[in-house]
């Protein structure tokens, strides 16, 4: 399927997520003071499989939105179903949807590449939808294709 604007940019799905878990005020600033850092992934650290995803649900990451820098938890990985016909050329060999849950006065309106940061890994740029808010937290959805 052919997609305009930057290679980045992934078509994303509406959905709901799991659990929201309250993010502590010394957790968000250690998270602001990562995305300082002028660390950036290598596009090719974008291309990383389902499993090392899934291996960092609950941790926390920090979204550069319209109001500001806001800390989100990775709440799940949701795995495509398997497509024996998917060409290996592409970027990875399973594509999956990763939720994130946040304050929803701090969400990105989504539909749009946003400044991602994890403490690990560095800040990467993902295009985030807006997602179904669940029990009080806002969903913002990335789906690496």
């Amino acid at each position: 399927m052919a997609t305009a604007g930057h290679s980045s940019r992934r078509n994303f799905v509406v959905g709901g997520a799991a659990a929201a878990v309250f993010m502590g005020p010394l957790a968000a600033a250690q998270l602001a003071r990562q995305a300082d850092s002028p660390l950036r992934l290598d596009p090719a650290a974008l291309r990383g499989e389902v499993g090392e995803w899934e291996g960092l649900v609950g941790a926390s990451f920090l979204i550069a939105g319209e109001g500001g820098k806001a800390v989100a938890r990775l709440a799940a990985i949701e795995r495509a179903p398997a497509d024996p016909l998917r060409p290996a050329s592409l970027a990875r060999h399973q594509p999956f949807t990763a939720y994130f849950e946040l304050d929803p006065r701090r969400a990105p309106a989504g539909q749009k590449t946003y400044s991602v940061t994890h403490p690990g890994r560095g800040a990467m740029d993902l295009f985030l939808s807006r997602g179904v808010d669940t029990r009080g937290k806002a969903v913002a959805l990335a789906l690496f294709n």
